[in-house]
Order: C-alpha cells, then structure tokens, then sequence
C-alpha cells in the first residue's frame, strides 16, 4: 500500500515538474475546468491544474467543443436580423478560426462577409473597416469583401481610401453599375474629370441603356466644356440599329435645333425597327417642328395603324392638318380623338381650340352669324375640358368672353322661323362647311 502511494505521488511531482519545465517566464497557459476557460500565465496556471483540478486546454479542444454551436448561432442570428448577437458570434468563431476546425461547416469568405455586413447594420463602420482589412489580407481575391470595404469607406468619409478600393475593384472586372457610378462621382469631387468620364464609359459598355449614366456623361461633357452631342453620335454610328441610341442621339439634335439631322437619324433607325412607337412618334415630331406637316402626318398615321388605341396621335395629327389649314381633315382625327379617349379634357380641350382656330381663320373684320356660331362652338368645348381640369386654352377662353364674339339671344332672334323651330343653328359659311355640329337653343333665348 505505502509503494503504492508513493509511485503516485512520484507521478504526480513528475508531471508538475515537467509541465513548470515547459513554462517560461511570461507565456501563457490556456486552462479549463468545464465551466470556463482562461488564458494565464503559465506559473498561475501550473497552480490551479495541481490545486483546484484545472487542466490544459488546447485550441484544437475549445474548436471542438465551441465551434458548431457559434456556427449554428451565427447562422440563426443572421437569418432573424439579430445584427448584435450575430456579429458577436460570427466575431468569437472567426477569432476561435473555427474555419480550420473545419472548412465544411466554416466558410471564412462567407464568415467574414456577414460579420461585416452585421457591423455596418450596427452603424459600426470603424469596426467593420478592421475586420475587413483582416478578411481581404487572408482572401486578397474576394470583390465581396473588397465592395463591403468601399462601402464602408464611403459611410466613414474615407474617400481617398474608398477610390482606391473602388479601382481594385474594377481591375477584378467588376461590372456594377451602382458602384462605378459611385466611383464616378468621387472622381468628379476630386475634379478628376478624365477619369470620371472613363469610368461613366466603362458603364455604358455593360449597360449601354442606363440613362442616368448617360445624363451624367453628358452634364461632365457640358461642364468641362466638351460638346456631350458627340458622345451620343459616336454611340449611334457604332450600333444604327439601336432605336435607344438612335433616340438619344435625334432629341439632342433637336434641342440644338439640328431638325434635319436629327429626322435622316430617326428614318434610318425605322429601317431596323419598323415596329418601333417612339421611333415614329419622334420622327412625327421632328418633322412637324421643321414645319414638314404633310410627312409628318404620313408618319403618325403609319403609327397610328400600330397602335390606334392612341388618341394623342390622332390629335397630333389634327394639329398638323390645322397648320396646313386643312381643317375637314383636322376635324375627322379630332373626333376620333374624342371618341378613343371617352371624351376626356386634352380631347375636348382640343375641339375647342380647332373651332377656335378655324372662326380666326375664317372671319373677317366683322363677326358674322356663322363665325359667333363656331366661336361659341369652340368656347363650350373649353368649358367642358375646364371642368375636367384642363384649362390650356384658357387665354383663348377668356377671348371670346370679353368680345363680342359668342352667338346670343339678338342673333337667335333673327334667325328665319324654320330654324327656331329645330331649337339649334349651324353655320351656314362656305368657310365652315365640313362643320357637322349644330350650336342648341340656349334656355334664356
């Protein structure tokens, strides 16, 4: 019995003295008791191991033992938009490397990214801004990492630092607008306008139809002095048969007043896109502003068989009879403006202002009969469109209440006995005959 005791203590006073071998002055020594885990100095926790039933405890045994828990709670936190616990935990699995324990359950891409992403929801951008820098030291490849860090950079005013990542970003072969439109701008507060417009470029070529980017080209064009039409020419002669870039390229033409250009542009573009709405209601438009009324007509009434569900095309061809003085033909699409649209204000508002135009051709210095007529025609269109709220021709309107213009009770009181008797009046004028539309007996004649 008494070898027996002292082969243990033997044992036990040569494992202590080999572990305070092992100790050197100022490491450290990590200790378990099954309940915590401390890290002391390697005497301190030579003592607690032979004292109070401490043990060493590996890092290799706390992955063990922590790791698919903090997985698992990482996880469910994320998913519930516990943004606190969650980067919490996705902090302690990272610091414990729970990626080596093992890569299967721990994708550190992936880790990394959502801790961030937990960070930035806190407002915590400094700290995500650390833990970034580590992930894209380990994962220099990962442009997931790398767009969280510009982003935080943004968030933190960190703009020097937000470029640069932004172009590391592109040297990846990035391609998102959002992001190079941020870079663009960032170029553009610094004043560095070439590399502002090659980055906007660099967007239109992925994305050739983002008409913000196309916008704010064209406004760095206009501000550095640059005519920004030639970026849209460039752009349609290198693909004609794109209606977009044709489009784009027509309406700057027309706002510099290059009406000719700008229709050979739009009659080029129908020989790709013969179905094209805006195509033809462009090309309709041009032409009617460079007073070409005819072809004009030509043009929306090609548009009107795609689509003769649209009574603004049948008012648009109105108006462009009525330039033409051809007020029979002006009147027909009128009608059938009105009979599309339900009778609706910008329909009825345009009756009104074809009777209106058609009475200041037709009379002469004095008022007759037939012009009060078609005047008063015209002035009870206006009244109709004004109580659905359209008043656009309200200067017209107001025309022919202060003149003495409008058909009454002395006119109805010397029209013949006949025409009392139907209880309306037409106008009579040669002017006026493809008038189909009879002026009622007012209640007060």
């Amino acid at each position: 019995m008494q070898s027996k005791f002292l082969l243990l203590f033997l044992s036990v006073l040569l494992s202590s003295s080999l572990l305070e071998a092992q100790c050197k002055r100022g490491e450290k020594l990590r200790i378990t008791n099954d309940v915590e885990i401390k890290v002391l100095d390697c005497r301190e926790a030579t003592r607690l191991i032979y004292n109070e039933g401490w043990y060493p405890y590996s890092i290799e045994d706390e992955q063990e033992d922590r790791c698919p828990q903090l997985v698992s709670s990482a996880a469910e936190y994320y998913r519930n938009s516990n943004w606190e616990l969650s980067a919490q935990s996705y902090g302690k699995l990272m610091d414990l490397r729970c990626d080596s324990w093992n890569s299967d359950w721990v994708n550190p891409d992936d880790s990394y990214l959502y801790w961030s992403i937990a960070l930035q929801n806190l407002g915590k951008f400094d700290e995500s801004e650390s833990v970034l820098i580590r992930a894209i030291d380990e994962l220099p490849g990962n442009t997931d990492l790398m767009i969280r860090l510009a982003y935080a950079y943004k968030k933190l005013d960190k703009i020097d630092e937000m470029i640069i990542e932004y172009e590391r970003i592109m040297d990846f072969g990035v391609e998102d607008s959002s992001l190079l439109q941020d870079l663009a701008s960032a170029y553009g507060s610094q004043g560095r306008t070439d590399e502002q417009i090659s980055v906007l470029k660099k967007i239109l070529d992925f994305d050739p139809n983002n008409t913000s980017v196309q916008s704010e080209l064209a406004n760095v064009y206009e501000n550095s002095g640059e005519d920004p039409l030639e970026l849209f020419k460039a752009r349609y002669n290198d693909n004609p048969e794109n209606a977009s870039f044709a489009l784009e390229y027509a309406q700057k033409l027309m706002d510099s007043g290059e009406l000719l250009t700008a229709i050979s542009v739009l009659e080029n573009s129908l020989l790709y896109n013969k179905n094209n709405y805006l195509v033809y209601q462009t090309l309709g438009k041009a032409l009617s502003e460079n007073s070409d009324f005819e072809k004009s007509n030509q043009v929306f009434e090609n548009l009107f068989n795609l689509d003769n569900s649209n009574f603004r095309v049948a008012i648009q061809i109105s108006s462009n009879s009525m330039d033409m003085d051809e007020y029979q033909e002006a009147y027909e699409w009128s009608k059938k403006a009105l009979k599309i649209s339900g009778n609706n204000a910008e329909s009825l508002s345009h009756m009104g202002n074809l009777f209106y135009k058609a009475m200041q051709n037709c009379r002469g210095d004095s008022f007759s009969s037939s012009d009060k007529i078609v005047a008063s025609l015209a002035y009870q269109y206006f009244e109709l469109a004004e109580k659905k709220g359209n008043s656009m021709y309200f200067k017209q309107q107001r025309w022919l209440e202060e003149n003495d213009v409008l058909f009454g009770y002395s006119d109805w009181f010397m029209t013949d006995k006949e025409v009392q008797a139907t209880g309306k009046v037409s106008p009579t004028s040669s002017c006026y005959d493809w008038v189909s539309e009879s002026l009622n007996k007012s209640k007060d004649w």
